[in-house]
């Protein structure tokens, strides 16, 4: 079925009214202050009518509501993720896990990609995904010879964490087109052995566009039934964590196919706000998709890479990493030429989000938004504000430092950040800045500086788990045990905020999702401790006991809705 071929659909049918009772409402509410009296929620026709004392709310509700009692359990907004990959979750989920501490040397890497050869249909690529050199016992990248000696008589590709890097063994190579002599691509790099030959690792654009191309090719493949069981498995995954939407930082062409054949089946068990890719838009125009399809699927915004990744030491810095691959990055675009790019979108009305890690990345993404929103630093009106009306965004901003955060809060730039990084790639950040990692997403900082600040996991680059990345907003511990930036720490619900209420201002959500308000859909999450009042320590470990889109339940493990 082409995209064309799929119609707007929106599965938010009207279900009996549903009162929420005995239970710790969370609302998330501008006016909630530091705690919320309420203690019962009414849903009606997929959204909340009303918010208060059972009395009340009882009052409100029509005979033979459905009344739920939780016993006590914690109820918060549906929680957004702002920036990941929704369909390369559910894409890398079927190939080899490759991350650490699970394969934590090159033999359970090859291990783990002999097994994938067994299961992987002729005429795709071998996948392995979820690497970090530097965690690897043998603290390297693995190679050619080690991917060939897993397997040796078909291509097979291994992704960094970061999916800024990848592996790819002899056959892979020749697949791809490269060649031991050629120079460096545009906007990438090979890595080479001590001859000079190409040792399997490449970076960046090169690997983008491999990753796509493999992507599509997979995706051809699949039947639309195999392509909604790639959707649901992504889904089921977020959902499993109490995400009822997601802003999905990689749209393309084929993705939006596969979301839009779920969303017309009623498959889409979360709400996917796209940003598409820079060079698809013009695809996206023509073909009459761009805007909302439904209430559950949206592709209205625009993403453009300006440099590399943190962990994989390819964001682009001022100075020189002290690492490998050393040097200082790598920069996508010229600041004329990104300024370029950003005025004609803006100009067309959308969003624009830009990938931008390093120093030397990010103050050329401010120089390209400062020209396109008239230069009016200091007259912006805070963060989304009147100088900015599209909300414009800086995905990640790991190495904004206080003159950038300064300027970004100026302009009123968004930006949407990961605290999860900090406990599973932060040790390998304070390696590459030295002195500077305390001031590597500083979101307390940005915070006091008036930024508006979201939070998400980029999954799959880490766990899409939001728990994650509540803990590590408030303790900043890096996996070793370091905490980087103590005064970067935010509170217990600042940190909340950053996956309710302000990833649904970086979304243009906030008047449906992100808080408890009589009006908004009734996206909500059931879980068996109050995450305010839990030790930041185990907040990973409260459960997700249901959670539910629009009044009814996407995922329901404590069989709270079906009584169980």
């Amino acid at each position: 079925m082409a995209v064309g071929d799929v119609a707007a659909t929106d599965h938010e049918g009207a279900a009996a009214e549903l009162v929420i009772e005995d239970a710790v409402l969370v609302t998330m509410a501008a006016d909630a202050g530091s705690s919320d009296p309420a203690g019962s929620m009414l849903v009606r026709d997929g959204r909340i009518a009303a918010v208060g004392p059972a009395d009340a709310v009882r009052a409100a509700a029509a005979p033979g509501a459905r009344v739920l009692r939780l016993d006590g359990a914690t109820v918060v907004p549906g929680l957004v993720d702002a920036h990941c990959h929704v369909a390369d979750v559910g894409y890398l989920a079927a190939g080899a896990d490759c991350s650490q501490p699970s394969a934590p040397d090159v033999p359970a890497v090859q291990a783990r990609l002999r097994a994938a050869a067994g299961r992987t249909s002729p005429g795709s690529w071998v996948t392995g995904s979820g690497y970090v050199e530097y965690k690897l016992r043998e603290g390297r990248h693995p190679t050619r010879a080690d991917l060939d000696q897993a397997v040796p008589d078909r291509p097979a590709v291994l992704y960094h964490t970061s999916l800024h890097a990848c592996v790819l063994n002899t056959a892979a190579l020749a697949e791809a087109g490269f060649a031991d002599g050629q120079p460096d691509p545009p906007g990438g790099a090979f890595g080479r052995d001590s001859d000079g030959r190409l040792d399997g690792v490449v970076y960046e654009r090169p690997m983008f566009a491999l990753f796509e191309r493999n992507l599509r090719a997979d995706l051809a493949r699949m039947d639309a039934a195999a392509r909604a069981r790639l959707v649901q498995m992504a889904s089921q995954r977020l959902a499993a964590f109490g995400l009822t939407a997601a802003c999905d930082a990689d749209m393309r062409r084929d993705s939006l196919a596969a979301f839009a054949e779920a969303d017309a089946d009623g498959l889409l068990g979360v709400r996917i706000y796209g940003l598409v890719v820079h060079d698809q838009v013009d695809w996206l125009l023509a073909s009459g998709l761009r805007g909302r399809r439904s209430g559950r699927l949206a592709a209205e915004a625009v993403k453009i890479w300006a440099d590399g990744g943190m962990s994989s030491r390819t964001a682009a810095i001022h100075g020189s990493y002290p690492v490998p691959p050393y040097g200082s990055g790598i920069l996508y675009f010229e600041r004329d030429a990104l300024t370029e790019m950003v005025r004609d979108f803006d100009a067309r009305g959308f969003q624009v989000a830009i990938h931008a890690q390093g120093d030397r990345a990010i103050e050329t993404v401010l120089d390209a938004y400062a020209a396109t929103l008239g230069g009016a630093e200091g007259a912006a009106g805070g963060a989304g504000g009147a100088g900015n009306p599209l909300r414009h965004r800086i995905e990640h901003g790991g190495a904004m430092y206080p003159p950038l955060a300064a300027r970004a809060a100026a302009l009123g730039i968004v930006v949407v950040s990961q605290p999860g990084f900090l406990s599973t790639l932060g040790d390998g950040f304070a390696e590459a800045f030295g002195d500077r990692s305390d001031q590597l997403y500083s979101f307390g900082s940005w915070r006091r500086a008036g930024i508006t600040v979201a939070g998400s996991s980029d999954a799959p680059v880490i766990t899409a788990d939001p728990r994650v990345g509540l803990r590590d907003a408030i303790l900043r511990r890096t996996g070793a045990g370091r905490v980087l930036g103590p005064a970067e720490r935010l509170t217990v619900r600042d940190a909340l905020a950053l996956y309710t209420t302000r990833a649904a201002f970086a979304a243009r959500r906030e008047d449906e999702i992100g808080s408890l308000e009589p009006g908004k859909r009734a996206d909500f999450v059931v879980l068996d401790a109050n995450p305010l009042d839990a030790d930041p320590e185990r907040i990973p470990g409260i459960g997700v006991l249901a959670t539910v889109m629009s009044g009814r339940p996407v995922h329901d493990s404590a069989g709270i809705f079906s009584g169980g």
